[in-house]
C-alpha cells in the first residue's frame, strides 16, 4: 500500500513537472492548451487538450519515435489507419495530425494525432466502477453496446473504400510547434517517464515535417479490403457522449487480414508484432504460437470480443481470472482454453465451454441458444461468487472462445447471434 502511494505521488509529480505553465501546442495553426495526462503506454502519451479559440476539448495522442525510420513508419501506419477508417461510423477518426522533427536527432520524430474526446470514458472505466461499487452492467444495455462494437468491426473486416476516395489531408509543415513563452526549460533526465513527458519542450522538437505516407496507395471508391484490429479490449472501446454507442479506438494494432504465414521468419515477425501490439489477456491463441503454414485472419478479433464480453460481465478477462485463480501461466491458460464462468466448476476447475453445451462446434444460427433465463437484472458481486449471467450470453462467449479459429463465428454470424440474444433478454433487464 505504501509503495502504491509512493508511486502515485511520483506520477503526480512527474505530471505537474510535465507542463509547469500549461503550455500550448499548435497543430496545423490551431492552438491547444494542454490540461492533463489521460493515459500512457509504451512510447505513446494521451493528453486532454483544449482549443484556445473555441474551448472545445480533444484528446491529443503523442507518439514518440526515438528509434529512427522503423518507429516512425509504425506510428505513421496508425495515422494511415485513422485516415482509412475516417468515414466508418463506430471507429474513431482523427481530427488532425502532424509530425515533428527532433532537433537533436535527425532520425527521431514525434507524431501528434488529434482525436475526439469522449467524457464518458471507455468500457474499462465502467468495469472498474462496477468492481468498486459491486454493481454490474444491465445485460440488455451491455449487449446493445456489444452489438455496436461488432458492427464497427464488421466495417473493418469487410472494409470498402470511401466514396471518391476521400481521406484526411496531410498536415501543415509547421504544425505541432510549441509556443516558447508557455514553456520552461528543464534539465534532461535518463528516466524513461521523464524523458517522455519532457519531450514537450522546445529544445526537443522544432519544425514539422510533412506526413511520411503521402505516397501510400489509396483504396479506390468501393474497393473491398479486409483488416483486423488485433487489440480489442474494454480499454479500447470508448462510449460516445450519448452513452448509447461504442467507439472503437487505438488503431495502432490494425493489420491487413488474413495473412498467410509462408515462412518461419514471417511467423516469428507476426508473433513479435502481436506481443507488442495485442494485449495478452485478450490475445487469441493463434497469436501466441504462430505456426508456419497457418493463416492469421479476422477470427483473432472474435476471440478478443469474447474476452471483452466476459470482462464486462465478470470484471476481468477469462484467462486473467483463471490465471489468478490457479496461479498458472496466462499464456498456457489461453493456449489450453482453460477458463470458466464464476458459477461453473468441474474436475480441475475445467470450464463448461466451447466444446460442450453451447454448440461451439457449429457456426451460425442457434449457437447462442441454451435455455436458461436472464439474470433478471439483479445486481451481482464480482468478488463474491460472481454475478448471475444469462445462459444465452454465456453461450455467446463460449462460441467466441473456441481455441480453433475455424470454430468461431465470423463477424456476420456473430452479429446475428448477438441480435438473437438481445431478442431473448427481457426488457426489464435494462436498455440503452
Amino acid at each position: 500500500m505504501a509503495q502504491m502511494l509512493l508511486d502515485l505521488v511520483y506520477s503526480l509529480g512527474n505530471c505537474l513537472n510535465c507542463f509547469p505553465g500549461s503550455p500550448t501546442l499548435k497543430i496545423n495553426s490551431r492552438s491547444f492548451k494542454i490540461l492533463r495526462l489521460l493515459g500512457e503506454g509504451g512510447f505513446s502519451y494521451v493528453y486532454l487538450v483544449q482549443d484556445t479559440a473555441t474551448a472545445e476539448l480533444f484528446a491529443l495522442k503523442k507518439i514518440r519515435c526515438p528509434f529512427g525510420a522503423e518507429s516512425v513508419q509504425q506510428a505513421m501506419r496508425e495515422v494511415e489507419a485513422y485516415k482509412t477508417f475516417a468515414h466508418v461510423p463506430g471507429i474513431i477518426h482523427a481530427v488532425d495530425y502532424s509530425v515533428a522533427q527532433d532537433r537533436s536527432d535527425a532520425d527521431a520524430k514525434t507524431v501528434y494525432v488529434l482525436l475526439p474526446y469522449y467524457r464518458r470514458g471507455n468500457l474499462q472505466d465502467i468495469i472498474n466502477a462496477n468492481l468498486v461499487n459491486h454493481t454490474r452492467f444491465p445485460e440488455r444495455e451491455l449487449m446493445h453496446l456489444f452489438l455496436g462494437v461488432c458492427r464497427a468491426l464488421q466495417a473493418m473486416h469487410q472494409y470498402r473504400g470511401p466514396p471518391r476516395g476521400e481521406r484526411m489531408e496531410a498536415g501543415n509543415p509547421k504544425a505541432g510547434e510549441e509556443d516558447v513563452e508557455d514553456r520552461r526549460a528543464r534539465k534532461p533526465t535518463n528516466d524513461r517517464r521523464n524523458r517522455a513527458v519532457a519531450a514537450t519542450d522546445a529544445d526537443d522538437e522544432t519544425e514539422q515535417a510533412r506526413p511520411l505516407m503521402v505516397n501510400e496507395e489509396v483504396a479506390a471508391p468501393g474497393e473491398r479490403r479486409s483488416y483486423a484490429h488485433r487489440d480489442i479490449k474494454p480499454g479500447n472501446i470508448m462510449i460516445d457522449d450519448s452513452g448509447a454507442a461504442p467507439i472503437l479506438m487505438d488503431l495502432g494494432s490494425v493489420q491487413p487480414s488474413p495473412i498467410a504465414i509462408t515462412s518461419r521468419s514471417l511467423a516469428i515477425a507476426t508473433q513479435d508484432t502481436a506481443a507488442e501490439h495485442s494485449t495478452m489477456p485478450y490475445r487469441a491463441p493463434e497469436l501466441f504460437d504462430v505456426k508456419t503454414g497457418a493463416v492469421i485472419g479476422p477470427e483473432v478479433d472474435v476471440w478478443s470480443l469474447g474476452c471483452t464480453l466476459y470482462a464486462c460481465l465478470v470484471g476481468k478477462s477469462p484467462f486473467e481470472a483463471r490465471s489468478d485463480e490457479t496461479g498458472g501461466s496466462l499464456s498456457m491458460c489461453v493456449l489450453g482454453g482453460d477458463w470458466r464462468f464464476p458459477d461453473e466448476g468441474g474436475p480441475g476447475g475445467q470450464p463448461r465451454r466451447q466444446n460442450t453445451g453451447g454448440g461451439a462446434n457449429h457456426k451460425g444460427k442457434g449457437a447462442a441458444d441454451g435455455g436458461g433465463g436472464a439474470g433478471g437484472g439483479t445486481g451481482g458481486n464480482y468478488n463474491n461468487g460472481g454475478p448471475t449471467i444469462s445462459e444465452p450470453i454465456k453461450n455467446l462467449v463460449r462460441q467466441c472462445l473456441s481455441v480453433e479459429p475455424s470454430e468461431r463465428p465470423d463477424i456476420d454470424e456473430l452479429i446475428e447471434l448477438v441480435e438473437e440474444v438481445i431478442e431473448e433478454l427481457p426488457e426489464d433487464d435494462g436498455g440503452p
